[in-house]
């Protein structure tokens, strides 16, 4: 009897849906947990009411999942209290054992709704993606059972067929056990269905769409093509000083590119660049402003000539005979060089050196020139032409020892 209401395909395309469905559900569990999990190997069993026996699950949990959209019907998950008592532990810290005095206080009660919640949602959403409907479902009920009696939770006729799918369960370190899920008989031949039979409804709403689509998009180009073939009729004018063309070509050159020119620059406006705004570019339109959309404008630079600070006196007290020491020595002549720059080369280059040959120094071009004393750098200046000789006019005296020396009391 059971064969006739329910084939083997019908069992065959339950077990798959479902098997997707909980690979989702077995996600949610595993980022929950901190833990793999593992939910695989669907069997599918159709049955009566009261011919089922899950005795190897006592002392069991079940938890009641109503749809609420899309689906009619609800779904009852059966798992081991001691399966649900190691879960729980997991969850909140505590030691992967199984202790008999374990009780399913409202704490517990919370925590286990909370993960069937977010496994059953996982699966409802997954369900959803798979039947191409929304599916919904209500917050999750459990029952602590000593004894599994789905019949009273349900309200299920002794005979009543339903569809039982019992799933192997594996969470990394913490259990390896199995669960059941029992379905009403008409929603999972409902979920079968969809699955074998897919419906033709969505392919009739799409022409629909399709004709409605190009219908706002007609009208755009209408009011553009008349706007930007103004300033075109200034292309024939180029070709006006060409006498040997043939006058059959003459009207022909500004009718084909006219209309080409305005839809290729229609989209230029839609797509700005970094953030202004392209407009068509071509003949009759004027050149951008790139400071008309924000961009800085350059701020006038002030150049001013360089003011050279006069060289003040230094004013030594020096006595009588220390004067006339100075004297002295301010008879002694020194020897004065100035160097535009220096370079260092090796050996074998320098005796490669032939007339002609340029020596690439270190200084600049325009830099100013070292005024050096008795091998002592004692100044800087720039180099002038005084009645056709070479000159230095100093611009910087450097401070030295040398220096210090000479004015030294």
């Amino acid at each position: 009897m059971a064969n006739t209401e329910f084939t083997e395909m019908q069992k065959d395309a339950i077990g798959e849906i479902l098997n997707i469905s909980m690979g989702s559900a077995a996600t949610a569990v595993s980022e929950l947990l901190n833990a793999k999990v593992w939910i695989t190997t669907p069997r599918v069993d159709v049955i009566a009411c009261g011919q089922m026996n899950y005795n190897r699950l006592e002392p069991a949990v079940c938890v009641k999942i109503v749809y609420v959209k899309g689906l009619q019907g609800s779904n009852l998950m059966v798992l081991k209290q001691s399966d649900v008592q190691l879960i729980l532990n997991q969850l909140m810290g505590q030691p992967l054992v199984v202790t008999p005095d374990f009780e399913f206080d409202e704490l517990n009660i919370s925590a286990v709704s909370e993960v069937m919640n977010q496994m059953m949602g996982a699966s409802a959403t997954a369900l959803s993606d798979f039947l191409g409907f929304s599916v919904d479902i209500s917050t999750p009920t459990p029952y602590i059972m000593e004894q599994v009696d789905l019949a009273s939770i349900q309200d299920y006729d002794p005979d009543e067929m339903v569809v039982s799918i019992t799933f192997d369960i594996t969470i990394d370190g913490v259990i390896k056990s199995e669960f059941v899920s029992v379905l009403s008989l008409d929603l999972a031949r409902t979920i079968a269905d969809k699955m074998l039979n897919p419906q033709d409804e969505e392919p009739a709403p799409q022409p629909v769409q399709e004709t409605a689509q190009p219908a706002p998009a007609a009208p755009q180009p209408i009011p553009q093509m008349p706007q930007q073939p103004a300033p075109m009729p200034q292309m024939p004018q180029m070709q006006q000083p060409m006498p040997q063309m043939p006058q059959q070509q003459m009207p022909q050159m500004p009718q084909q590119p006219m209309p080409q020119m305005p839809q290729m620059q229609q989209p230029m406006p839609e797509q700005p660049m970094y953030g202004y705004p392209q407009p068509p570019y071509g003949y009759g339109y004027p050149q951008p402003n790139p400071y008309a959309y924000g961009y800085p404008q350059p701020q006038p630079i002030n150049v001013q000539n360089a003011q050279l600070r006069p060289f003040e006196s230094q004013s030594v007290n020096l006595s009588g005979e220390q004067k006339d020491n100075l004297q002295l020595l301010m008879g002694v002549p020194l020897q004065i060089s100035v160097e535009i720059g220096t370079a260092k080369r090796k050996v074998k280059d320098i005796l490669e050196f032939t007339q002609g040959t340029i020596i690439e120094l270190e200084r600049q071009a325009g830099a100013p020139v070292d005024v050096v004393v008795n091998g002592n750098l004692i100044a800087r200046g720039d180099v002038v032409v005084v009645d056709d000789n070479f000159a230095v006019r100093i611009t910087e005296i450097v401070k030295s020892k040398f220096m210090d020396s000479l004015g030294k009391e």
